[in-house]
């Protein structure tokens, strides 16, 4: 049994955004065509390789973790042909709820080849996953480092920069949260991001709070650890350009390779060195006895020290910000008049079918 659900059809993208001065184009990958597929477990090496390339920018993420990614269907992939068949360019690992909420959902990694940054990969992914989301999912975010450059790539993709949070003690990065609402012509749905976190890479509870109305993004944040007062840093902005890298001595770079060199280490245990036309060789010693060394117990890794916590009256505090600021946010008085660059938003149709299994009648016995 199939029933017709009838949706009105929407307005063109044109018309909607009609005298904001930018008109968003629908990203087309630049060079050989691309396509976009479900991620498989055969991709795990090519996902945990790119990964570990950009992990300054995108994390890191364990090799079970994205297994069961996969399994979930949360992994997408994009190929590019190559000596007859097809070789993988990109991925990206999202879901269609985020804390709970079936109409948010967030990206967790976007990830191209060095090779293939900037001729929209990673747009067309995106609008891939909006695409493939749940119809109940309205709205996407994602959190980003504010000193990278991929902040750029959300903005150009109509995603909002909301708010933002402390990352890692260690790191002392700050967080952009951004977000935007995936269906095309869609101007009534209202934002929304957490108050605190406690989940995540971070599993440190850390406040979220609204950039204020009138600074950018790019502006210097506090870092708000718990119970801890905002500490003055020197903000991590994004440098102008990369400075040279200094000259290494010609006597450094000879001590390098000598201590890289094989045979000034010395003889390895068990071998004899004889002298050939090709040079140096070692072949194994008949008479030699491999030393026994006892084994050393591992020594215990002390137990974790439990994560700091904020003071309940700062995270009711942070609530109530957050509740003011979406208020006066949603109402229009904050939205910007440009929505990005590219146009990645999700085209409904005039109708859906939807396939309904028959129901099996069970008769008392």
């Amino acid at each position: 049994m199939s029933i017709e659900i009838s949706i009105p059809s929407s307005v063109s993208v044109e018309a909607s955004r009609a005298g904001t001065g930018i008109v968003p184009v629908v990203p087309s990958p630049r060079g050989e065509p691309i396509t976009v597929r479900a991620g498989t477990l055969a991709d795990v090496p090519f996902i945990d390789g790119l990964q570990k390339i950009h992990t300054h920018m995108v994390g890191w993420m364990p090799t079970k973790q994205i297994e069961g990614k996969i399994a979930l269907g949360h992994v997408i992939i994009a190929e590019v042909p190559h000596q007859g068949g097809k070789t993988p360019i990109g991925y990206c690992i999202s879901q269609d709820q985020y804390s709970g909420r079936d109409d948010v959902g967030i990206v967790y990694q976007l990830n191209v080849m060095p090779m293939k940054q900037r001729h929209l990969i990673g747009a067309s992914l995106l609008k891939a996953v909006f695409e493939r989301a749940a119809y109940g999912c309205k709205l996407y975010c994602c959190w980003c480092a504010q000193d990278i450059q991929a902040n750029y790539f959300w903005e150009s993709c109509g995603f909002i920069p909301l708010a933002f949070r402390t990352g890692s003690r260690g790191k002392q990065r700050t967080h952009i949260f951004w977000q935007r609402r995936i269906r095309q012509d869609d101007v009534t749905t209202p934002y929304w991001f957490r108050s605190n976190t406690k989940a995540g890479a971070i599993r440190e509870d850390r406040l979220v709070i609204p950039i204020p109305p009138g600074t950018h993004w790019r502006d210097f944040k506090p870092l708000l650890l718990p119970k801890s007062e905002p500490v003055p840093v020197v903000p991590k902005s994004l440098p102008p350009t990369r400075p040279p890298a200094p000259a290494i001595p010609v006597a450094r770079k000879m001590a390098i390779v000598r201590s890289q060199s094989k045979h000034l280490g010395g003889l390895p245990p068990g071998k004899a060195a004889v002298m050939t036309s090709g040079g140096i060789r070692y072949i194994d010693r008949g008479d030699y006895v491999p030393e026994v060394v006892p084994e050393t117990p591992k020594a215990k890794r002390p137990p974790r020290a439990p994560a700091a916590k904020h003071d309940p009256k700062d995270i009711a505090a942070a609530r109530e910000l957050r509740d003011r600021y979406l208020e006066e946010f949603n109402s229009g008085k904050y939205l910007p008049g440009s929505q990005g660059k590219y146009d990645v938003s999700r085209a409904i149709g005039e109708s859906v079918t939807v396939e309904i299994a028959p129901m099996k009648l069970l008769s008392a016995a």
